[in-house]
């Protein structure tokens, strides 16, 4: 408390109306393969359309159910973690090379200090058609402005980016006091030159023609040879030195920023029409020193992007990025290759001083001398798809290996396959890996739900098993995929198969049932609680499955649900359709938390207890502080009592749980006493027949 001198009105601000949180049961994390997308990372998915975007379409990736099952999930709530899996070995991005091509140049040397230079510019573009500007197009060089080289050419290259063609005057270097070196550069291509003329003889101050005094017009080709003449004035029939340009400048390597088939380019011609898919890269020289580079996915723009070889800050890999920490781009990144001697690492410019025979590159500030040849380089343009992409899942839906089962598995160190979901602020409440059925993987899952705390395991037994005996041999250990028994409140087991149309393949497929069990677990959040049953008519019941792998009757369904068994049977009733009809977990210790419905009411109850006293951590341990607590769980437990998940509850925290020694280890103790409410699954009524006579009373 504060301590208070002098005579003053003070007010003092206490907060004593903190209650407990509320907790969202309907976020369920998928584990699956993709065809796109970041591997190894919970991802927070919001709706079908964002799955697809960000992962891909069910049908490009083989091997498990993880979308499908993904978007049935979708259907019943907003929110789940998608964590896409991937085999290291087999993945591949979808890669293409852009290659740069060295810009046809001319040089301009040996221009006297305080004289004006007009000249016309010649070319032809990478397509070979004449891009030349009209007669009228004279631009004068006004290199009377001392020693500055920007200001040297400023209304020439103003007025030339005011036309908007593609080519620029790059800045004049000096050399010595009596002349100045111009470079204008054109886009590279097969069939790209430049040339540039004089249009009138230069004269001196005393009107004397100055040509001698080494005016000089240099042309360097992309063999690596250059030539230096004196230009003529137009009336001489003679313009300068023409070029051609090449690729021959190094590639740039664009990849996916994920791996993955998804990106691959491809055009389809389908039923209802020519379908675009993946990623292409349309990239265009343009004017000045910079190129365009279009990402088009799906036919559609997605991003745009605008790069330059000069000196900038606008690199391909400072505009875009070079990994995907951080990415700019959600689909690509990029990083410069070479095929030349010279190893540029980047964009790069190189000037020369043709009298001195020395060079410069300049390449993100660093300058050093280099095989004294002018380069400028950029993009050619064209159309680039991206190729090679690989899902690294399992082609053909074959065998699932003991790579492919380590990659799925993942490990807790890198929190990677399904130790991605092994995050408290996800907030999970289910779990499955949806199509997949092997043992290793479905143990990985339920341990990780019982070590965690945070969420239920949702299981099934393989496809095309046969028979009701086989499924439950396979759950207690019995079955040739399954060498040990499933026993866990954590988990809990659905079958059989359903038979569900795929949009996608535009066939009938049998579906995991695991999937439509989150799913019925997101409803019944939805339309009651958590703590009510996901199962029966009521909740249960589900509509977008056609069919049931096996039709179970009533002894087949008293044989998975018997005591000792724990499998949840889904039936298919003549008149009331397809159903969940069970609700145990796979604890096989008669309990209340042999119920899912009890099981999803504690995960709750765990995370809100959690959240409402984290901040009651290192107050004073007395009874002013236990009265906190008391006061915090209350209220809430009689939420949940008023709302049916409880029939009874009681909180204590006092000198009962605290004893002398617990206080002295610095810890606080509190017993909150629950009584589930049980649900009612065997309904018996018994019909009793009298006679006549007999008083049935009132």
């Amino acid at each position: 408390m504060p301590t208070y001198s002098s005579p003053g009105n003070y007010v003092i601000e206490k907060d004593f109306s903190e209650y407990a949180p509320a907790v969202n049961s309907s976020i369920a994390g998928v584990v699956g393969f993709a065809s796109r997308g970041p591997a190894n990372k919970a991802t927070l998915i919001t709706s079908p359309s964002q799955l697809v975007k960000t992962f891909g379409n069910p049908e490009d990736s083989e091997g498990g159910q993880g979308l499908m099952g993904a978007i049935e999930i979708l259907s019943k709530t907003n929110s789940i973690y998608y964590v896409r899996v991937e085999d290291d070995e087999t993945a591949q991005e979808a890669t293409v090379e852009i290659p740069w091509g060295v810009c046809p140049t001319s040089v301009l040397g040996g221009i006297p200090k305080n004289k004006n230079i007009r000249f016309l510019i010649t070319a032809t573009n990478s397509d070979g058609v004449d891009i030349t500007p009209g007669l009228e197009d004279v631009y004068t060089m006004n290199v009377a402005t001392g020693n500055n080289p920007q200001n040297a050419i400023l209304n020439a290259n103003s007025a030339i980016q005011s036309r908007d063609w593609p080519w620029t005057v790059v800045p004049a270097i000096e050399s010595g006091e009596t002349q100045r070196v111009i470079f204008v550069a054109s886009n590279p291509g097969q069939n790209a030159y430049i040339s540039v003329s004089a249009v009138d003889a230069l004269k001196d101050a005393d009107g004397a023609d100055v040509k001698t005094a080494g005016v000089t017009w240099t042309t360097f080709k992309t063999d690596g040879t250059y030539e230096t003449g004196y230009d003529k004035p137009r009336d001489g029939g003679e313009r300068g030195w023409d070029i051609t340009s090449d690729s021959d400048g190094g590639t740039y390597q664009v990849a996916s920023l994920h791996t993955g088939a998804g990106y691959n380019s491809q055009v389809l011609n389908t039923a209802a029409g020519v379908v675009n898919k993946g990623i292409k890269l349309e990239v265009r020289s343009a004017p000045e020193d910079s190129t365009d580079i279009n990402v088009m996915e799906g036919g559609v723009l997605s991003e745009g992007y605008s790069v330059t070889f000069v000196d900038s800050g606008m690199f391909f890999e400072d505009v875009i990025n070079v990994n995907n920490i951080d990415p700019v781009s959600e689909t690509i990144k990029a990083f410069f290759t070479n095929s030349r001697s010279w190893n540029p690492p980047s964009i790069w410019s190189e000037q020369l001083n043709p009298g001195t025979g020395t060079g410069v590159k300049t390449q993100r500030g660093l300058t050093q001398h280099i095989d004294q040849l002018p380069r400028f380089l950029k993009m050619l343009s064209g159309d680039y798809p991206l190729l090679g992409g690989a899902n690294g899942d399992i082609p053909g839906g074959g065998a699932i290996s003991n790579k492919v089962v380590a990659s799925i598995v993942g490990n807790s160190t890198d929190k990677s396959g399904i130790y991605a979901l092994d995050d408290d602020s996800l907030n999970l409440s289910m779990a499955c890996v949806p199509g997949i059925t092997e043992e290793n993987i479905q143990n990985t899952l339920i341990t990780l739900a019982e070590t965690s705390q945070n969420f239920l395991a949702v299981v099934s037994p393989p496809a095309a098993l046969g028979s009701t005996q086989k499924a439950v041999n396979w759950h207690n250990g019995h079955g040739s995929s399954r060498s040990a028994a499933i026993n866990s409140s954590y988990a809990a087991i659905y079958w059989p198969w359903l038979k569900t149309f795929d949009v996608g393949t535009a066939s009938d497929i049998y579906m995991d049932p695991a999937a439509y069990a989150v799913s019925i677990m997101c409803h019944t959040d939805a339309v009651s609680d958590p703590w009510f049953a996901p199962a029966g008519l009521t909740r249960g019941r589900l509509t977008k499955p056609t069919d049931v792998e096996i039709i179970l009757n009533q002894g087949d369904r008293d044989a998975l649900y018997q005591p000792g068994n724990s499998i949840n049977p889904i039936a298919k009733f003549a008149q009331d359709g397809i159903c969940i009809w069970g609700q145990k977990t796979a604890q096989r210790t008669p309990s209340a938390l042999d119920r899912v419905n009890v099981r999803r009411m504690m995960i709750v109850i765990r995370k809100m207890i959690l959240a409402a006293t984290r901040s009651i951590v290192f107050e004073p341990n007395d009874p002013m502080t236990w009265n906190r607590v008391v006061n915090l769980l209350q209220p809430a437990m009689d939420d949940i009592r008023r709302r049916r998940g409880i029939t009874e509850f009681r909180v204590v925290c006092d000198e009962t749980t605290n004893t002398p020694l617990r206080i002295d280890r610095n810890e606080m103790w509190c017993r909150v006493l629950i009584k589930p409410t049980k649900t009612a699954e065997i309904l018996v009524f018994e019909l009793n027949l009298t006679g006549q006579s007999a008083n049935l009373g009132g």
